[in-house]
């Protein structure tokens, strides 16, 4: 019946019962330890969102890491946004482009298939081809959903977890720790023992507590109730209880007992330091990858029109050619020029396509999903390298610095850990125990379990020591610990170091990034004003000038060339500046940080589609004061 009551009592308790209760531990230990080391609680959310209590604080040994002061958004969208646009370029009306064809998935209307369409084939009758809807994405809706679907951002998201279930566990050790455990047996005889038979039932029930400081107490009560069916045994119930307690005095004493729960408090503060790392490079690879895309689309809108530009220069030197005013010659190099451009047009949209589908991958889509890249204007702030100190932003700034400073703390403790493992083993014994006593009455073997008799006590105290005689293991460990001293003290070293050189690749990398931009500007100045003079000389004969191709061709190549200059220069600097505040430590991703760190919280609902028609209005969003 004991037994039975237990199973019925335990029935409750199930597995979806253990994950809630972890659940309602982790997270608030989570939500604290972001406050503490970061200033704010990015979500880390692996099951279903749950309330509780703050849990137990003991014995937190908390790794500290800088507030960065409020600072304007690194990046923001600019008040007019452009209306999305299918993922391609868009198709000149010269082609036989219609605003209906454009909004067609770019499969069925990208630039080679719209730059060999003849104007006559975009006005065949009947109804558009049926094509899949497609996602409208800017910059910041890819970054919303990669966080909602990223694998591994979800990766991230669980070891953080896992760090602050280990804490739990950690925590629960120093706390009492009850046990019950319960016995119900049938004992029996033959004929030499005159058929008995009777039912024992047993409890035996308890708690241990680990020291602080080391050392463990275990008070326990057993119970035993005999139950007589047939034969000569007598009823009676026993019950004695036992208090016990070990507790070292050098091996094992002090804060070396605590080490695991210290490790476990650091080492979730670490992880909670690299998910923030991790999510600070995982919005700016999107980014990144982001502008790189509309780079490519912008290269293939401009060989779109570089190819028509050259398909209209072959008309011309054809009708030219036909008047006699120009030799076959200028002809074959317009023709040849045509060619060359589609095959340049071929093959950025190849390398577009593939870069899409790279694309869909770190967002954590499905690759067969059609996607349109929406094009946002961006207002990108460019960091004041004059004035500030940028090495010593990210000295004081970079996580993993202040990860690779405060594991030395931690290699030192190990060094003391090691050394008490050195010690000889001297602990104090102690225990003290009663019941009741053996009944005199006919038919029971013992008193009442409740009648408690002082004359039954018993006590012990002693000490055990046991001396160093075999440490080699211990020897090794303590070796150990010293070379991860020395390690830990070189690896802060080189990461202090690093953070240096990249602080500084970085800083060169934007000032560059921003002198390429303006000399590419005006390279694509000059280019337009050159093809423009080149077709000037192509209609008019001026006195003494020849007509020919050769010019036109050479302008629109120089164009082409300069165009993709500039938009790989621009898309460059976006990138740059992005990742110099990754570097320095400085980006931020806080709630109220600007609208890339809105699409870094998972709680939001972001809706990721745009309306075809009419665009998207603007956002008007307040503008923070620089602190």
């Amino acid at each position: 019946m004991i037994g039975l009551g237990a199973l019925l009592g335990m029935g409750g308790c199930t597995s979806e019962f253990y994950r809630k209760s972890a659940d309602r531990q982790v997270y608030p230990l989570i939500k604290d330890r972001e406050e503490k080391s970061l200033g704010y609680k990015p979500q880390v959310a692996v099951g279903g969102a749950v309330t509780s209590t703050v849990p137990h604080r003991a014995y937190e040994k908390i790794p500290q890491t800088p507030i960065p002061p409020a600072t304007l958004p690194a990046l923001e969208p600019v008040p007019l946004i452009l209306p999305g646009t299918r993922l391609g370029p868009p198709v000149p009306e010269a082609l036989g482009g219609t605003p209906k064809m454009q909004r067609q998935s770019p499969a069925r209307s990208g630039g080679v298939d719209a730059a060999l369409m003849k104007p006559s084939q975009s006005l065949r009758l009947g109804p558009p081809a049926l094509v899949p809807p497609s996602l409208h994405f800017d910059l910041f809706r890819s970054i919303g959903y990669a966080v909602q679907h990223s694998r591994g951002y979800q990766d991230q998201m669980d070891s953080v977890y896992l760090a602050g279930l280990n804490v739990t566990l950690q925590r629960h050790l120093f706390e009492p720790q009850p046990f019950v455990t319960l016995s119900e047996e049938y004992n029996g005889g033959q004929k030499d023992a005159g058929y008995p038979s009777n039912l024992v039932g047993g409890l035996n029930a308890g708690v241990n507590q680990r020291l602080p400081f080391g050392g463990q107490i275990t008070g326990q009560v057993v119970l035993k109730f005999i139950d007589a069916v047939r034969g000569q045994v007598a009823d009676g119930q026993q019950a004695s209880m036992a208090l016990t307690t070990t507790i070292p005095l050098l091996r094992g004493f002090g804060m070396v007992n605590l080490e695991p729960i210290i490790n476990g408090e650091r080492q979730l503060v670490y992880q909670i330091r690299a998910f923030e790392n991790y999510r600070r490079t995982f919005a700016v690879d999107i980014a990144s990858q982001y502008f790189n895309l509309r780079s490519l689309q912008k290269s293939v809108d401009n060989r779109v029109l570089s190819y028509s530009n050259l398909r209209t220069l072959t008309t011309r030197t054809e009708a030219l050619y036909a008047a006699g005013r120009i030799n076959f010659l200028e002809v074959q190099r317009a023709q040849q020029a045509e060619l060359t451009a589609l095959t340049s047009l071929i093959s950025a949209q190849q390398s577009l396509e593939t870069s899409v589908d790279n694309f869909k991958l770190t967002l954590g889509m499905p690759v067969e999903t059609p996607l349109e890249i929406v094009a946002v204007d961006l207002e990108v702030t460019v960091p004041d390298l004059d004035s500030q100190d940028v090495v010593g932003l990210a000295y004081q700034y970079r996580l993993d610095l202040r990860t690779a400073q405060d594991q030395i703390d931690d290699a030192r403790r190990n060094v003391q850990v090691a050394q008490n493992g050195l010690l000889p083993d001297l602990s104090l014994n102690a225990a003290i125990g009663g019941g009741n006593r053996l009944s005199t009455s006919a038919g029971r073997i013992g008193t009442s379990a409740s009648e408690f008799d002082a004359r039954t006590l018993t006590y012990s105290a002693g000490v055990t020591l046991s001396l160093p005689i075999d440490r080699l293991a211990e020897r090794n460990t303590y070796r150990q610990s010293l070379i991860a001293l020395d390690r830990s003290q070189r690896s802060y070293a080189n990461v202090h170091d690093q953070v240096t050189a990249d602080v500084r690749a970085s800083e060169r990398a934007i000032r560059t990034a921003r002198l390429n931009l303006e000399i590419n500007a005006g390279g694509v100045k000059l280019a337009n004003a050159r093809l423009e003079y080149a077709n000037e000389l192509l209609k008019t004969s001026l006195p003494g000038n020849s007509l020919s191709s050769r010019d036109v061709v050479e302008a629109q190549t120089s164009l082409l060339t300069a165009q993709d200059a500039y938009e790989n220069a621009r898309s460059t600097l976006q990138t740059q500046v992005l990742r110099f505040l990754l570097t320095t430590g400085t980006l931020r991703l806080e709630p109220d940080s600007g609208t890339l760190a809105e699409m870094m919280d998972r709680t939001v609902d972001h809706a990721f589609e745009y309306p075809a028609e009419p665009p998207m209005p603007p956002i008007d969003r307040p503008r923070r004061a620089s602190q």
